[in-house]
């Protein structure tokens, strides 16, 4: 037996609004990447250059005229606070060896003593003559070379190493900078959208939720409601783009959507408010009160619960005050009939009467709907497997509060097809 599961219809909300998805979210989304890249960026460049900038004289910074020179190993050993020296292009574009993203330099010492050096290229000082460059400042550190390190055997001292990169971070240049902010925020900007668009949707009932399908707010919250759904779920599975069956509404609160009921209520009702919607659904249940001959009254009762989930959806009416109606055409119904099945056939013998006066096949019409009838009762948790002696009661600020058939409900009630 086929699960109730969230319609697929509109899950992500790609199918709604592509006006506002093509025509205004994606430009917008360029513009304010824009204003970031060009007006933002550029007022946190400062903080963002102060802090990954090195201190004067840090390991890795540019060395000054004020750096002590090392000759020697017993040099480096002694300028604990930093030191210098000089040496050739030859060994900084040749003399090298790589391990992972790290690259490290033999060097010769003016003592003749061979190290490994990890040097910041971005800190060399030019000093004039060819090929001749000031190193940056840099400390001798102990460390376990590196398997690939292990073989240079012709190396003074494989335990330690010059380190002239220290905490190095390359600085973008303020161009730079405010491209990687404007690519950054059109990334976030996105992310920010489509949660929102997401959330909005959701709670404005323009789509299901993606995740969590048992909280869509426009399933049942409590017993009356869920029974009530069930006396009109045939209408709400008889229009394509509607999603009947649990919803409250019958189908979602697209801008199509509520037009459609809108008209609905306005051609065919002439409801163009509440007071004239609630007349219309007293009208409804009155003439059937208390009757003793249920014959067609099904036809005009489950209309009026229906007008009920029409108006809610176009906002004519709240939540509770659904609830308050639901409740008084609810026992109406129940009163009327003893069953689902008596309920059903009371209403098609009232669609056949009413079809016949218009231009559709009635026969035809009555059979589709009919076999939605059929087809919801072979579900595994149908609206016609909800107890028909369900307590419909209504109470001020707590509404209907049996919860029992709702749980069986939202408990199969599955966002995946």
């Amino acid at each position: 037996m086929a699960r109730y599961k969230v319609s697929n219809k509109n899950i992500y909300g790609l199918k709604s609004g592509d006006l506002q998805t093509f025509v205004i979210c994606v430009p917008l989304i360029i513009v304010l990447a824009l204003i970031c890249a060009f007006w933002i960026a550029p007022l946190f460049y400062p903080l963002y250059a102060e802090k990954y900038t090195l201190d004067q004289g840090a390991v890795g910074q540019v060395s000054t005229a004020d750096t002590p020179l090392a000759a020697s190993i017993a040099d480096m050993e002694r300028l604990t606070d930093g030191f210098t020296f000089y040496t050739n292009g030859t060994v900084l574009n040749h003399d090298a060896v790589r391990v992972g993203d790290e690259k490290y330099h033999w060097i010769t010492l003016d003592s003749g003593e061979k190290v490994f050096a990890r040097i910041n290229q971005k800190a060399l000082t030019d000093t004039g003559e060819i090929g001749i460059y000031r190193l940056p400042v840099g400390v001798w550190r102990e460390w376990t070379p590196p398997e690939e390190m292990q073989y240079y055997t012709m190396m003074t001292d494989l335990d330690h190493y010059i380190d002239m990169y220290g905490e190095y971070v390359p600085v973008l240049s303020p161009a730079d900078f405010g491209q990687a902010v404007g690519r950054s925020a059109v990334a976030w900007i996105f992310i920010l959208v489509l949660v929102t668009f997401r959330v909005v949707g959701v709670r404005t009932w323009r789509f299901a939720p993606a995740l969590f399908a048992s909280r869509d707010p426009l399933l049942p919250r409590n017993d009356l409601e869920c029974w009530c759904a069930a006396t009109y779920a045939i209408w709400s599975h008889a229009f394509d783009g509607m999603e009947g069956f649990p919803l409250i509404t019958g189908t979602r609160g697209t801008r199509k959507q509520v037009k459609f009921l809108r008209s609905g209520l306005e051609d065919q009702w002439g409801i163009y408010n509440r007071e004239q919607g609630l007349a219309m659904v007293h009208e409804l249940t009155d003439r059937w009160a208390g009757r003793l001959d249920p014959r067609e009254s099904g036809w005009d009762l489950c209309r009026a619960t229906q007008l009920l989930a029409m108006m809610y959806l176009v906002k004519m009416i709240g939540r509770d005050e659904l609830d308050r109606e639901f409740s008084r055409a609810g026992r109406v119904i129940q009163r009327s009939f003893t069953s689902w099945d008596a309920l059903v056939e009371s209403y098609l013998a009232g669609f056949r009467t009413w079809i016949s006066g218009t231009r559709y096949d009635p026969e035809h019409n009555v059979r589709f709907r009919r076999g939605i009838y059929e087809r919801m009762k072979r579900q595994y948790f149908s609206p016609y497997s909800i107890p028909w002696n369900t307590d419909l009661s209504w109470v001020p600020g707590v509404s209907g509060g049996e919860r029992e058939a709702t749980k069986k409900l939202l408990k199969h009630y599955r966002g995946d097809y």
